[in-house]
């Protein structure tokens, strides 16, 4: 078999549409990792399951909060590492849009990273995807210039499989945790590690802290339920695990460039 033969196109032909849409993947960590080729150039904000992403002669851990990208033509592999699969939202880039941001910003019209680390990089990335997704056509180009401007993320520290699957363990704690107390002491102590290790190999893997991290899980929660429930804005904020309400507004207008409040009216 040819290697363009063993790779599956994706979208398939009949998503190929540009726009934004949630896309899943299932999951067997048993079998080999599923391999695809991007029909459109892409990016792709985890939503949801963690997993080793390849391509070309790259890989990276991605976890919920990291936006993956990948380039027309480009062959990529994914390797879940739990049963529970994967949710991004997707948005898919004609050439001629790419081309012209890349023109304007100065930049090659091609990703040159395959992820952006969760952060606040890839936080302001997923607040214009929203937009995006509730109607906002011209956010494609800031998105694409983010897109076209990411950064290759530091990768030259080596990590044994063994660590790897510890902090892949500590980032399933926090996703499903995190509305509660989730201190360094604990989680090195879930990980068999010690709190300065713990701490290096988590940022080295995940692209930030873990309380960075930790912070950016609640505040996506937060800003999910500000456009899907009518809740107060306070009890969203402590429902997410913020226990100082003004600690709240000022993460939330660090991460998404808005009071909660303007984010919900524009949802």
């Amino acid at each position: 078999m040819s290697l363009a033969e063993s790779y599956t196109a994706w979208p398939p032909s009949a998503e190929r549409a540009v726009g934004i849409r949630e896309d899943a993947c299932a999951a067997d960590p048993s079998g080999p990792p599923a391999r695809w080729v991007y029909g459109k150039a892409a990016i792709g904000f985890v939503m949801r399951g963690t997993f080793e992403y390849a391509s070309g002669d790259r890989s990276v851990f991605a976890a919920p909060g990291a936006i993956i990208l990948g380039n027309a033509d480009e062959h990529f592999s994914v390797r879940h590492v739990d049963t529970r699969g994967n949710r991004r939202l997707v948005v898919t880039f004609d050439h001629a849009l790419l081309d012209e941001v890349a023109n304007d910003v100065g930049a090659a019209p091609r990703f040159g990273a395959i992820a952006v680390p969760p952060g606040r990089v890839a936080t302001r990335m997923f607040a214009l995807m929203r937009a995006l997704e509730r109607g906002d056509s011209d956010i494609l180009y800031p998105l694409a210039q983010a897109a076209l401007t990411a950064e290759r993320p530091d990768t030259r520290e080596h990590i044994s499989a063994r660590d790897r699957r510890r902090i892949e363990d500590a980032v399933r704690h926090i996703e499903s945790n995190y509305d509660q107390p989730c201190p360094l002491q604990a989680l090195s102590e879930l990980a068999g590690l010690s709190r300065f290790r713990f701490a290096r190999v988590f940022s080295a893997i995940v692209g930030e802290s873990p309380n960075q991290y930790l912070i950016n899980t609640r505040v996506r929660a937060a800003a999910d339920r500000l456009t899907t429930t009518t809740a107060p804005i306070a009890q969203i904020a402590f429902d997410a695990g913020f226990n100082d309400i003004s600690h709240f507004y000022a993460r939330f207008r660090d991460a998404f460039g808005c009071a909660p409040r303007q984010w919900r009216l524009r949802g």
